[in-house]
This record gives C-alpha cells, structure tokens and sequence, in this order.
C-alpha cells in the first residue's frame, strides 16, 4: 500500500493535479461545440474556463507558500464554500445544459477515478504516522471505494446496462455522502498535511463536487428525455 501510494504521489500526481482542470476544460469545450457554439454559448464556455484556471492556479499558489496550511480553519471551509457556490450557476446555466447533453454520461463518472489515488495518499499518510488513523483510514477506504466504483459505473453506463441511469446517481450521491463524511472528520483534525498532497482537500475535492452535481444534472436530464415519449403516448 504504501509503495503504491509512493508511486502514485511521485509519477501520477505530478499529472493528475493540472491534468484533472485541463481535462474538465476539454470535456466543456468538447459538449459546447457538439451543442453549438452559440455567441452564449462561447461566452459561458470563455468564462468558465477562466474562473476554472484562475481556482486552480490561486489555490496551487496559497497551498505551495504555506498559507493554506497557516490558514487551515478558515481555508478548508472557504474552498468548498467557493464549489458549492459555483455549483448554483453551473446548475442553472442553458449552455452548460446543453453541453452537457452532448458530453456521454459515461466520462464525468469515469474521470473521477482520480479519487481512488487520493484515498491512497490518506493511507499512506496514516502508515508514515502524519495523520490519525481516525481521519486517515474512513477517508482513504471511502476514497479508494469511489475511485473504483468510478470505473466500474462508467463502464456500466458506457454500455448502456439495465439501471444506468439509476446506477450514475447512485454513485455520485455515494462519492458526496464520502465527502461528507470527510469534511465532519476533518473538522477535529489539526492540520499537518504538506504540498502536494494539500491540493486534494484545497482544490481536487471542491471540484469533485462540481463534478458530481454536473453529472447528476446530466443524467437526470436523460432521464427525462427518455420519459417524455411514454408521457406523450399515455396522453
């Protein structure tokens, strides 16, 4: 576990930290164009591209100087307030609807297997003796179980298998309830966690949250597209 965790922070975090934005970029750029690219369309994708790297980039900053970590009681609750509140318009936007209509079901489910090597930097933490094993193993074990569970649903949703749709939900109120239960154990927890492995509860996690709520909006939407006949035929 704990050179697999090693691995993880010395090859693929390197990647995974600049890589997950870039990718949730491409995959709005992506849904935007199959859409349309409508003037409100280029105009929302413009902004949300900006207001993303513009996240990314100020809280790598804040977290590599050391003044998340000197901050950590007011930081930790302002970055997921910060998701949360941008949750609202990405909810109710037409062009991010749109766009995500056009984006298959299957990749915002699949992109966050990321979690899984998240979960792996928590048990490594705890094995090395840097954090308590209170925090450390429910939020490695939850983490590892939504990373996988990531992969496993979005194959089962790629292939369009009996429940699909129902399946998505579930695992994205699954990866919440995780985070969830991360945030309340945390809350006891003094902070002892060092750059890089402070991006996950700084950055990566908040936008997990994003991701989830996007995906559920967009399952939901197929979900009532595919209603709409049998309404139609009941009438």
């Amino acid at each position: 576990m704990l050179a697999a965790a090693q691995f993880y922070q010395t090859t693929i975090s390197p990647f995974t930290r600049p890589g997950v934005p870039i990718l949730v970029i491409l995959g709005l750029w992506y849904g935007l164009h199959r859409a349309g690219l409508t003037p409100r369309a280029w105009a929302t994708g413009v902004v949300t591209t900006a207001l993303l790297l513009a996240w990314w980039a100020t809280i790598d900053q804040l977290a590599q100087s050391g003044f998340y970590a000197a901050h950590w009681n007011i930081m930790r609750p302002l970055c997921w307030a910060i998701a949360i509140a941008w949750l609202v318009p990405l909810m109710r936007s037409a062009s991010i609807g749109a766009a995500l209509d056009a984006i298959p079901p299957w990749w915002l489910i699949g992109l966050q297997c990321y979690r899984a090597g998240g979960g792996l930097v928590w048990l490594a933490a705890w094995g090395a003796g840097r954090l308590p094993a209170t925090f450390a193993l429910p939020a490695g074990i939850g983490d590892c179980r939504v990373g996988l569970f990531a992969v496993m649903v979005a194959t089962w949703v790629y292939l369009g298998l009996r429940g699909w749709r129902i399946a998505g939900i579930a695992w994205n109120v699954f990866g919440l309830l995780d985070f969830l239960n991360g945030f309340v154990l945390a809350s006891f927890l003094p902070y002892n966690f060092a750059y890089p492995g402070v991006m996950i509860p700084a950055f990566l996690a908040p936008l997990s949250v994003d991701l989830h709520g996007l995906s559920i909006r967009q399952l939901r939407r197929a979900m009532g597209r595919e209603s709409r006949p049998v309404a139609a035929l009941a009438t």
